[in-house]
């Protein structure tokens, strides 16, 4: 809404509100510039992509093991049904088979996860980049800018300020995805 916008912007008035304000602009554009050349390096770092390939390779052999689990678990019942085995054997056995499937279907999963991650990439044009690095060498506060760059500011009773930037997601995104891509 434009009038509460209008009104942060009243609010402004204090110079150490606007000095504040634009120091933590400026934070942010310093983490868009650093974060912005990291993710370039990890985009185009051949062990991104031998990673891809590495957990596609795990997870199809895990895919193998657990239909080799399942195969295992129907023979049993037959074992048991043709007298092989004692029907507590086949209890115990199958109770063991059962617990090796759930482990390497939750294994196929985090692998599955974690490619998600790696291949839910980030570009350079992602809008919190794009946003703060166009300012990067901003040395004063426009309207505009406030509008563009911040979703609100309080001010507390003591005089503390809280800043809240748009595209806060993003950069969570962003610092998520060069965590994970980091030791590549």
């Amino acid at each position: 809404s434009l009038s509460k916008k209008a009104c942060t912007m009243h609010s402004i008035k204090s110079t150490k509100l606007e000095a504040a304000t634009l120091y933590a602009i400026r934070q942010q554009v310093h983490l868009a510039v650093n974060y912005s050349a990291i993710i370039a390096q990890i985009n185009a770092a051949p062990q991104k992509k031998s990673q891809s390939v590495r957990l596609n390779e795990q997870i199809s052999a895990k895919e193998k093991e657990l239909a080799r689990i399942m195969r295992y678990k129907q023979a049993l019942y037959q074992d048991w049904k043709d007298g092989n085995i004692t029907h507590n054997d086949y209890r115990h056995m199958g109770a063991d088979y059962e617990q090796q499937i759930e482990t390497a279907m939750a294994v196929i999963d985090s692998l599955k996860a974690e490619r998600d991650k790696l291949e839910n990439g980030i570009d350079e044009e992602n809008p919190f980049l794009t946003a703060f690095k166009k300012y990067e060498n901003i040395d004063k506060l426009t309207r505009e800018i406030l509008i563009e760059l911040v979703d609100y500011i309080k001010v507390y009773e003591g005089g503390d300020i809280s800043i809240k930037f748009k595209f806060a997601d993003e950069l969570h995104r962003i610092m998520e995805y060069v965590e994970i891509n980091r030791d590549l």
